[in-house]
C-alpha cells in the first residue's frame, strides 16, 4: 500500500451495518461465515448428465478496499472514483473576453465621440455564443443516487491511520497529486467563471454609469442652449413685436380703406338690386291679377274685357323679363365686386405677411439654430440609450448563462463542507474460483444485516435457503463500479495478477485457524436460525 501524506485523512466504511429491526450483534466471525456461505452458493459444484463438469475450487476469499476520494470545493464536497471508472463532463458556453472589452471601454470612454464609436463597434460583441467548452473531470461521480447512497456509507465511517492489514487495499489510479490537480483545476475554473460573471456585471454597471453621465451632460448642453438662445430671442422678440404691430396697423389701414371703397360701390349695386326686386314683385303681382281677371271675363263671357286683360298680361310679362334680366346682371356685378374685394384684401394680407416674415427672419433663424442643435443632442441621447440598452441586454443574457454554469458546481458532489481531502476505503469481499487454469470472480458489496423473522422462517420450511435473506446490499450504484472493476481484471493481466497475489496472501481460508473462526461464525448463524443442521454440516465439511 502506498504511503499517504500526513494531511490526507483516511476513512474506513464498515462492511456491515445493522438494520433497524436487528438488535443482536453481528460478529466478524459471522460476517466471514455469511460471505463464505454466499460464495459457496456461487461456486460451481460440477455435475452434468452426459458429460461430467469439473468442480470449481476456492482460490481465495478476501476483503478488498475500493478507493474513493472526498475533495472539498467551496460549500460542496466532490466524490472521486479512485480507479477512474467514472468521469463527468462540465459544459459551459464560450463567451468573448470581458477584460478586453473593459480595457477598450476605459480607453474609449474619455470623450463622447469615442464612446459612441466604441458602442457602435461592440454592439454585437456579446452576441449569443454558439460554441461550447467541455471540461472532462476524471473520476468525478455526480449520479444523485450514488451520492445519496455514499452519504449513507459516510455516516458509519470511522477515521483510521490505514485500513486493517487483513484487507487488500487497491491503490487508486487517481493518486494524491492528481486529486490536488483536479481540485486546483476545478477551483480555477470556478474562480474564472465567477470572475467572468463579476466582470460582466461590472461591464453593465460601467456602461450604465458612463451612458448616464453623457446623457446628463447632453441635457446640460440642451439647457445651456435654451438659456443662451432664449436670452437672445428675448431681446429680439420685443423689437420684432413692435415692428410687426406697426406693419399690421399700416396694412390694416389699407384694408379698411379698400373695404370702404368697395362697400360704397356695393351699396349702389345693392340699392339697384332692391329696386329691381321690388319692381319684380310688383310685376309678378300684376301678372297674377291679369290672369285672375281673364278667368272672370271668360266666366262672364266678357270678350272685350278678356282681350283687354290679355294685352295687359302680355305687357307685364315682357316688363318682368326685362326686370329679371337687369336683376341677374346686377347680382353678377355684386358677386364680381365681392370677389374683387377679397382678392384685394388677400393681396394686401400677403404683402403684410411677407413684410412680417422679413422682419421675423432673424428671429426664426435663431429659433431654427436652437431647435437644430437640440434635435442633434436628443438624437445622440437616443442613440446612446439604444446602443447601451442593446449591449446590456446581451451581457445580461451571458450573465444568466454563466450563473447557470455556476449552478453546476453546486450539483457536483455531496452537500457537506470539508477542509481537507479524504481517502475513503469502501470494503467488499472478492471470491476467486479456480477451475484448472481458469479463474472466475464474484464480488459481495457492503451490506445491511437483517434479523430473522417469520417470513424468513417460512422460506426455510419450503426448502429455500435463508442465508440469502441475512445480508441486503446497501447500494445498487456501487455495483456499477464493481462490474467495471471485474472487466478491468479480465482485460488487464498485470492488474489481475496483483489482485490475485494480494487476495491469496489475505485469503480468509488460508489457514486452519482462520477456517476455525469461520466455523464458529457458521455455528452462530445456525443458532440464530439462518442455517439448518444439514447446511451447517455440509459447510463445515467444505472447510475441513
Amino acid at each position: 500500500m502506498e504511503k499517504l501524506q500526513s494531511d490526507i485523512i483516511q476513512l474506513l466504511v464498515p462492511y456491515t451495518v445493522l438494520s433497524q429491526k436487528r438488535r443482536e450483534p453481528f460478529t466478524r466471525e459471522m460476517e466471514k461465515a455469511a460471505i463464505f456461505c454466499l460464495a459457496e452458493r456461487e461456486r460451481k459444484k460440477g455435475g452434468g448428465i452426459f458429460s461430467k463438469q469439473p468442480v470449481e475450487e476456492f482460490a481465495f476469499i478476501a476483503k478488498v478496499c475500493y478507493p474513493f476520494w472526498l475533495v472539498p470545493l467551496g460549500e460542496t464536497t466532490l466524490l472521486l472514483d479512485g480507479l477512474n471508472f467514472a468521469s463527468h463532463t462540465l459544459t459551459y458556453k464560450n463567451i468573448p473576453d470581458v477584460e478586453t472589452f473593459l480595457k477598450n471601454f476605459e480607453r474609449s470612454s474619455k470623450t463622447r465621440e469615442t464612446y459612441m464609436a466604441f458602442l457602435t463597434e461592440y454592439l454585437n460583441y456579446f452576441r449569443a455564443p454558439e460554441s461550447e467548452i467541455e471540461n472532462i473531470v476524471d473520476g468525478l461521480i455526480v449520479n444523485p443516487e450514488f451520492l445519496n447512497e455514499f452519504e449513507g456509507y459516510l455516516s458509519n465511517a470511522t477515521q483510521v491511520d490505514s485500513p486493517p492489514s487483513e484487507m487488500v487495499v487497491i491503490s487508486p489510479t487517481i493518486d494524491e497529486e492528481e486529486v490536488k490537480t483536479i481540485k486546483k483545476e476545478l477551483q480555477s475554473l470556478k474562480n474564472r467563471l465567477t470572475e467572468e460573471t463579476n466582470l460582466l456585471y461590472k461591464s453593465m454597471k460601467c456602461l450604465n454609469a458612463t451612458t448616464g453621465d453623457y446623457i446628463k451632460a447632453l441635457r446640460g448642453e440642451i439647457r445651456e442652449i435654451e438659456e443662451k438662445l432664449g436670452a437672445e430671442l428675448g431681446k429680439k422678440e420685443e423689437t420684432v413685436r413692435r415692428k410687426v404691430e406697426e406693419v399690421r396697423e399700416k396694412y390694416d389701414a389699407r384694408i379698411t380703406k379698400i373695404s370702404k371703397d368697395f362697400e360704397k360701390q356695393l351699396y349702389v349695386l345693392q340699392q339697384e338690386k332692391v329696386k329691381l326686386e321690388k319692381k319684380q314683385k310688383q310685376l309678378t303681382d300684376k301678372i297674377e291679377h291679369c290672369e285672375a281677371e281673364i278667368k272672370t271675363a271668360q266666366i262672364t263671357k266678357d270678350d272685350v274685357g278678356e282681350e283687354k286683360w290679355k294685352q295687359e298680361l302680355k305687357k307685364a310679362k315682357e316688363q318682368l323679363a326685362e326686370v329679371e334680366s337687369e336683376l341677374k346682371e346686377t347680382e353678377k356685378k355684386i358677386k364680381e365686386k365681392e370677389s374683387e374685394k377679397k382678392i384685394e384684401v388677400f393681396n394686401i394680407k400677403s404683402e403684410c405677411d411677407a413684410e412680417i416674415s422679413e422682419i421675423e427672419k432673424d428671429l426664426m433663424e435663431i429659433e431654427a439654430s436652437r431647435d437644430a442643435k437640440i434635435q442633434i443632442y436628443k438624437k445622440e441621447m437616443e442613440k446612446l440609450e439604444e446602443l447601451t440598452s442593446e449591449i446590456i441586454n446581451k451581457i445580461d443574457a451571458l450573465v444568466r448563462l454563466r450563473e447557470a454554469s455556476m449552478v453546476q458546481f453546486e450539483k457536483l458532489g455531496l452537500k457537506q463542507k470539508r477542509r481537507k481531502c479524504v481517502r475513503v476505503h469502501v470494503p467488499f469481499y472478492l471470491a476467486c474460483f479456480r477451475m484448472r487454469s481458469e479463474k472466475r470472480y464474484a464480488y459481495f458489496p457492503p451490506v445491511e444485516v437483517n434479523s430473522i423473522d417469520a417470513s424468513v422462517k417460512l422460506k426455510g420450511v419450503f426448502g429455500k435457503t435463508k442465508i440469502a435473506q441475512l445480508l441486503r446490499p446497501r447500494s445498487k450504484a456501487f455495483n456499477t463500479l464493481l462490474n467495471k472493476l471485474m472487466i478491468l481484471m479480465e482485460k488487464n493481466a498485470v492488474f489481475r495478477r496483483g489482485i490475485d497475489e494480494a487476495g491469496a496472501k489475505l485469503n480468509v481460508l488460508r489457514t486452519k485457524a482462520l477456517r476455525e473462526k469461520i466455523k464458529e461464525g457458521l455455528e452462530q448463524l445456525r443458532d440464530e436460525g439462518w442455517l439448518s443442521e444439514r447446511e451447517l454440516k455440509t459447510l463445515r465439511k467444505e472447510l475441513a
